[in-house]
């Protein structure tokens, strides 16, 4: 019973490796949320300007102001630099006088200072002095750490004139949302700006809305959380490469390496918990039969002792 035991135990604990690469797959970056809809920067604008969404609560003569950051993972009152200053409260003081109709003397980081390690989205929390004498402590204000450097590029760009379209591809990271493209026309009229996804391969598509002409468009990318392309200007018809350097599109695939590798922890630790429920579930099955054969085997005796 014992080898029995052994020998169950050694194939679940192996098991646990051959079914997690089996079940795994290719990692998906796909947001939780509609990016192509949310990520947009003039929703993600009014998002912030719309105070009604900041809680109040008042203590005293201070006032308690919290914003529901983990709904709103794509909004920011403040921008920042990849390894840039921290200490530059000008975004966080013209986003709550527009947003909360406050107008600030001081502030300062009260838990969760401004990090600039990396980038993408977080929150801190503010303390502050309006000019009026109230103190302030503002909870889970989100701003954004962008890249110090292009980490997506256009590596194709087709103005076709006839079709009233513009597609391409953009060579971009991985992350965990959907890249915006942008369509910016710089001749001031009517329609001056469009927008749509990439899809994961970094395809993308946009029907004009109006007459295009080359040399008075230009395109730019992001995900909302940092990553970006330099803009890029529309200067002909029909289809344009453009080329990206070795190193970008190290870059670029080893960020998928990463991404793969943080989705798949969380994966492992729950078939490994899921394997070792099932030894113990095996374990107590195998000790109740061996009860079971035991009381059987004694009752057995008995009766023969009986007679």
């Amino acid at each position: 019973m014992k080898k029995m035991v052994l020998v169950v135990n050694l194939l679940f604990l192996f098991l646990p490796t051959s079914c997690y690469g089996e079940d795994i797959g290719e990692s998906s970056t796909e947001s939780s949320y509609d990016a192509s809809n949310e990520l947009s920067r003039h929703y993600a604008r009014k998002q912030v300007l719309n105070g009604k969404t900041t809680s109040i609560k008042k203590e005293k003569e201070e006032v308690y102001l919290e914003f529901p950051f983990k709904n709103r993972p794509y909004v920011s009152f403040a921008s920042f630099v990849l390894n840039g200053p921290t200490n530059e409260y000008g975004g966080f003081i013209a986003t709550i006088f527009y947003r909360d109709k406050i107008k600030i003397k001081d502030m300062y980081y009260e838990n969760d200072p401004v990090q600039t390690d990396k980038i993408g989205i977080y929150s801190t929390d503010l303390c502050f002095t309006s000019e009026d004498g109230v103190i302030y402590h503002y909870k889970n204000v989100p701003y954004l750490v962008s890249s110090d450097k292009p980490t997506t590029f256009f590596s194709e760009i087709n103005f076709n004139k006839e079709n009233k379209t513009i597609s391409g591809e953009i060579k971009m990271p991985a992350s965990k949302n959907t890249y915006q493209i942008e369509l910016f026309y710089t001749d001031n009229k009517e329609y001056h700006y469009q927008e749509t996804s990439a899809d994961k391969n970094g395809l993308f598509s946009i029907d004009l809305n109006r007459e295009g002409i080359q040399g008075e468009m230009y395109l730019r990318a992001s995900d909302g959380l940092g990553n970006y392309a330099d803009a890029s200007d529309i200067e002909k018809l029909g289809s344009t490469r453009y080329p990206v350097k070795p190193d970008d599109l190290k870059a670029i695939e080893e960020s998928y390496q990463v991404n793969k590798n943080e989705n798949d922890l969380p994966k492992l630790v729950v078939v490994i918990f899921s394997r070792m429920l099932g030894i113990i579930v095996l374990l107590l099955t195998l000790l109740r039969l061996r009860v079971l054969l035991k009381r059987r085997k004694r009752r057995r005796v008995l009766k023969r002792n009986r007679q």
